[in-house]
């Protein structure tokens, strides 16, 4: 992939970072703190559940696009 192509991807994702819907779920996300395997199900099974999973699956999007190198190393910053 060209550095273009690199700084393109990397915008995308900011893009996503910024929408309203992912900075409220990202907002809650910061105040979960579970004790134990029951928060985590109550979390599935409740209101949070959407924002527990966009989140969780942005971060891992963006983690293993950084792993396989899907983004220059030089620009990873």
């Amino acid at each position: 992939m060209s550095k273009q192509e690199d700084a393109n991807l990397i915008l995308k994702l900011y893009d996503l970072r910024r929408e309203a819907v992912m900075r409220d779920a990202r907002n809650w996300f910061f105040t979960f703190n579970p004790t134990g395997v029951q928060d985590f199900i109550d979390v599935m099974m409740g209101e949070h559940s959407g924002h527990y999973r966009m989140v969780v699956s942005y971060w891992d999007m963006a983690a293993s696009m950084v792993n396989q190198g899907a983004i220059d190393e030089e620009l990873r910053g």
